[in-house]
């Protein structure tokens, strides 16, 4: 049985991913600065901030029922627990491509400086906590589920692969500012960062098992 104390300090943790994630991503979308490609609606071409959009998304729209199941005790309905696997998969997916790949490559300085180290590292974490921990649904999260998790890696991966690679950032496209197509092997990056995507999925479907057998019953 879940304790209120509990259920409070997980909502203080969404709320704290939703604000934060407000903050760095729209607070300056008005900005037009050509020299800079993190401002403005430019910024939403980074895997990056769509990640976090998306599980603050996910967070908000739970919240109310995290509301309703820590007055009423009512568990979450089971789309929530979907919802949130998959959101905070691709938050996670940028967690840890930033500590496995990005950091070395480009630099972890860069990489935990300013916004960067609450898009990074902060609101993952909190995000990916969240969801192992809490989310409790009246339905088990059945596995067959998983393969979802690769989806906001695969929409964004067919968008950098034409912006990148078909367009090419001559031709009016981007820059390969992750470095994915680095010596043509693109195709490599398709396999592993969907490869990734599902085997953190499934990481985080196993930690919300865990948490199932901890707690049967939300109410």
């Amino acid at each position: 049985m879940r304790s209120k104390a509990a259920g409070i300090i997980f909502i203080i943790a969404d709320i704290a991913v939703i604000v934060l994630v407000s903050l760095c991503a729209f607070t300056d979308v008005l900005t037009v600065d050509k020299q800079l490609w993190n401002t403005g609606i430019r910024k939403f071409i980074f895997f990056t901030v769509d990640s976090n959009v998306l599980a603050a998304l996910a967070l908000l729209v739970c919240l109310p029922f995290k509301f309703r199941r820590l007055i009423k005790g009512a568990p979450l309905p089971g789309f929530c627990t979907v919802f949130t696997l998959v959101a905070v998969t691709a938050s996670s997916v940028t967690f840890m491509t930033v500590l496995l790949f990005l950091g070395p490559t480009l630099g972890y300085g860069s990489m935990y400086l300013g916004n960067n180290f609450i898009l990074h590292l902060v609101c993952p974490l909190l995000a990916a906590v969240s969801f192992a921990a809490d989310v409790c649904s009246d339905k088990k999260l059945s596995f067959r589920y998983t393969p979802l998790c690769m989806l906001p890696t695969a929409v964004y991966g067919a968008v950098y692969l034409v912006m990148v690679v078909v367009i090419g950032k001559n031709r009016g496209g981007w820059e390969d500012f992750y470095g994915f197509n680095a010596g043509g092997f693109w195709y490599v990056s398709v396999v592993v960062m969907l490869a990734a995507s599902y085997l953190i999925g499934v990481g985080l479907w196993a930690s919300h098992k865990l948490a199932e057998k901890r707690s049967r019953s939300c109410a």
